[in-house]
């Protein structure tokens, strides 16, 4: 899509389900619904707090936004509307370091547009924090993609491999990143190159099915090391 017509959806849902030539397509109701609060983010460090039907919510030092973030092979995509202030921003990339830009961007033009402060970056503490990284260690899978949580040589590790259709249109499909721990069961990680942390949450449910949610996603732990 266009950046114009990823606004014009913004703006249909904030002008609560009407489009631009004044036709309802969406009722109020479903409009209101889908921003609503329907279920908890695991990793609220990097995304939003919350879902919607949909929608990602943020809370921005106490500012409500909601809005989604699109990635596929070369692209990356970020929306954001502050209803309050009727402040939408979309964001369309296709290359370089995408996440980095979007802070620096979105963090300034809501600041200047709607007067919100958007949340602070994820960061490592600035003193070691002793985390026991045994019962995360093993293999996490999915569809499109397998992790594998290890002990390295100097910190605790995360290997990413692509599998299925993906792994064939990426030249290197593996990806390992050191872990940096943060807290109980939260690792701050980072691509090289890239000023923007990114955080990996492991959780087990009621239950008793452990996950690693990671990059908006949760995958489920197959094996353990």
């Amino acid at each position: 899509a266009r950046a114009a017509d990823v606004l014009s959806f913004a703006r249909l849902h904030l002008a609560g389900g009407v489009g631009a030539d004044g036709s309802r397509v969406l009722s109020e109701e479903t409009v209101a619904d889908m921003q609503a609060f329907h279920a908890e983010v695991p990793d609220k460090q990097v995304l939003g707090d919350s879902w919607g039907l949909g929608w990602i919510r943020f809370d921005w030092n106490g500012a409500r936004l909601y809005g989604h973030d699109g990635n596929t092979i070369g692209q990356a995509a970020f929306l954001r509307i502050h209803e309050e202030s009727g402040v939408a921003v979309t964001l369309l990339t296709n290359g370089g370091h995408t996440r980095d830009l979007y802070g620096d961007l979105y963090r300034e033009i809501f600041a200047e547009l709607s007067g919100v402060d958007m949340q602070a970056p994820v960061v490592p503490p600035a003193e070691p924090v002793d985390v026991d990284v045994t019962p995360y260690l093993g293999t996490y899978e999915r569809a499109s993609v397998r992790m594998e949580v290890y002990v390295g040589d100097e910190s605790p590790m995360l290997r990413t491999t692509l599998l299925g259709p993906l792994a064939e249109m990426e030249p290197n499909p593996v990806d390992e990143y050191a872990l940096t721990p943060i807290s109980d069961g939260v690792f701050a990680l980072r691509e090289p190159g890239t000023q923007s942390w990114m955080t990996a949450t492991f959780y087990t449910l009621a239950t008793g099915e452990e996950y690693v949610h990671f990059g908006a996603r949760a995958t489920p732990k197959v094996a353990t090391s």
